[in-house]
């Protein structure tokens, strides 16, 4: 099997590809945040909250924590005033999470500039089409719930 640049490449296992691209995601993600000291896992729960996930049951589902890392990486967000706790007026039992102005900027210069870098960066060397393919393929290969919109 070779690429566009006639270079063999080894036969790797899908799982691998699949974990290795989140990897790379996750170090453009770190790097472009670096100057914020926001870590691609602190990012990832910004962007839950900002979609609507506002429990730390519904976040940690969607980015299959366990509760107790979520537990402590919540508590670690709210002393560095990225997100709140409020308690639930209906039921005094669960909590509700919330952006602070600065987790939300971060949030929104995400949707502002990062993403298009980041993806940019991310697909630099697919043609357009190889792109548009791959994003075909990953929607057609998860389940529904995981790309339906949240809200």
């Amino acid at each position: 099997m070779t690429n566009s640049t006639d270079i063999p490449t080894p036969r790797l296992h899908l799982g691998l590809l699949i974990h290795l691209a989140n990897q790379f995601k996750d170090q453009l993600i770190s790097h472009y945040f670096s100057a914020t000291d926001i870590t691609a896992a602190q990012f990832k729960v910004l962007i839950s909250i900002y979609k609507g996930f506002n429990s730390p049951v519904e976040v940690s589902k969607n980015l299959l924590m366990d509760a107790g890392a979520m537990s402590r990486m919540l508590e670690r967000m709210v002393k560095r005033e990225l997100i709140v706790r409020n308690t639930n007026q209906e039921d005094k039992r669960q909590v509700i999470l919330g952006l602070t102005d600065k987790g939300r900027a971060i949030c929104d210069r995400f949707q502002n500039e990062a993403l298009a870098t980041i993806l940019g960066t991310l697909t630099e060397r697919l043609t357009p089409d190889e792109a548009q393919q791959l994003v075909a393929l990953l929607i057609k290969m998860l389940p529904d719930e995981a790309t339906r919109p949240h809200r």
